[in-house]
């Protein structure tokens, strides 16, 4: 009776004789290798700025995180996917402390694409500093800030947290999350949905093709907050002491108020659209709503 594993061991021993099976082995694990990008580590960088900087960052895909923090400087943790994939930061000026940061990712290697092709971004910046993000692809997501805020990306989300100073946020096919801003907030996204919790800014408006809109909190007096939605619907929910003048109207779609409002006798809506124009309480802020083929929603919080 043979040994056990004595087949085996007779299989390897003639497989070894032949010339094909030797080279095998020997390229094998080199083709592995190549298939596989070795893990990229982060690359630091740590410059010394003013109080209130402005940081750009321009990168093609991958996940941009921005927090504030209490020091007069900027520190950023950035990770390239893999070795096709550089990063760069440049302050300015170059000595002394930074009234300006830029980053850009570089693709080394043209033909690179998808998760090769990423760069994830880490940064701690002063409370007061400005930005200005481009990310094609990707979610962005800001928090704390008081400077002015600027982001556009083509398929990414984009999420801004307690942001103080001037918001400007666009993309094409990702959702808008904008939560208890306080200044001015300008939003827009074609295919994407647009959301925008407790602020407690005086001008809001937000724009969505095909998404939809949704609003939850209250309205500050002299306030003006336009939303418009093509094809999306909008939902709006404030609390019953909310004050606002209402001109809501969809051209092909439904208006569903759950919300007591005094109309106006003066309506000069188009006839064969659906409207409401009226007051809530005092009026003190105007809250104009418009939809041209999507549901618009009125409700108090319970």
């Amino acid at each position: 009776m043979r040994a056990p594993g004595s087949y085996l061991k007779a299989t390897n021993c003639h497989l070894l004789k032949k010339p094909w099976y030797r080279i095998l082995l020997v390229f094998l694990p080199i083709s592995l290798l190549a298939a596989t990008d070795p893990v990229q580590t982060a690359k630091v960088f740590e410059f010394q700025t003013s109080s209130a900087p402005t940081i750009t960052i321009s990168n093609l895909s991958g996940q941009v995180t921005v927090r504030s923090w209490d020091k007069d400087s900027v520190r950023a943790a950035c990770t390239p996917s893999s070795p096709h994939v550089e990063v760069d930061a440049e302050p300015m000026p170059a000595s002394g402390r930074a009234d300006r940061v830029q980053f850009l990712t570089h693709i080394l290697d043209p033909s690179v694409t998808g998760e090769a092709a990423k760069a994830d971004y880490m940064l701690s910046v002063p409370v007061g500093a400005s930005l200005e993000i481009r990310n094609r692809q990707g979610h962005v997501q800001v928090e704390g800030l008081t400077g002015e805020t600027w982001v556009q990306s083509v398929g990414g989300s984009i999420t801004v947290v307690d942001p103080s100073g001037h918001l400007d946020v666009h993309s094409i096919g990702g959702d808008v999350e904008i939560d208890r801003p306080a200044g001015h907030v300008e939003a827009s996204s074609i295919n994407g949905s647009l959301k925008f919790v407790d602020p407690t800014s005086t001008k809001i408006r937000g724009t969505t093709t095909s998404g939809r809109i949704i609003y939850e909190g209250d309205f500050a007096p002299g306030g003006e907050y336009v939303l418009s939605a093509y094809s999306g619907d909008l939902d709006i929910l404030c609390p019953a002491s909310a004050s606002f003048e209402i001109h809501a109207q969809s051209v092909k779609g439904r208006l569903d108020n759950g919300v007591d409002v005094i109309r106006n006798q003066h309506d000069a809506t188009p006839r064969g659209a659906t409207s409401l124009f009226g007051t809530h309480n005092t009026g003190k802020a105007r809250l104009d709503l418009r939809s041209y083929s999507g549901t618009i929603r009125l409700r108090t919080m319970r």
